[in-house]
């Protein structure tokens, strides 16, 4: 008894997973690892590569780490 690989039954191409967001591709690379399939793997990090790092919120410094956010100070000055 021979054992088959199940075929996907999408074709993954460089130019399918460009399209998806950064998020989706992140996912289908892990996906890929998890299931052991290094093509959709390189492509996934090949797409990834050619895209731009920064974005996101701009909450997270270089390093990562969360900004300070800036202490608010009661205003100062009489009552009304």
């Amino acid at each position: 008894m021979t054992l088959i690989k199940p075929t996907r039954s999408v074709n993954w191409t460089k130019d399918r997973i460009a399209a998806l967001s950064t998020p989706e591709v992140r996912q289908l690379r892990a996906n890929a690892e998890r299931l052991n399939d290094p093509e959709i793997m390189e492509r996934c990090d090949a797409v990834l590569g050619e895209r731009p790092r920064a974005g996101g919120s701009g909450t997270e410094s270089r390093s990562g780490a969360p900004r300070p956010r800036k202490k608010k100070t009661p205003e100062k000055g009489g009552t009304a």
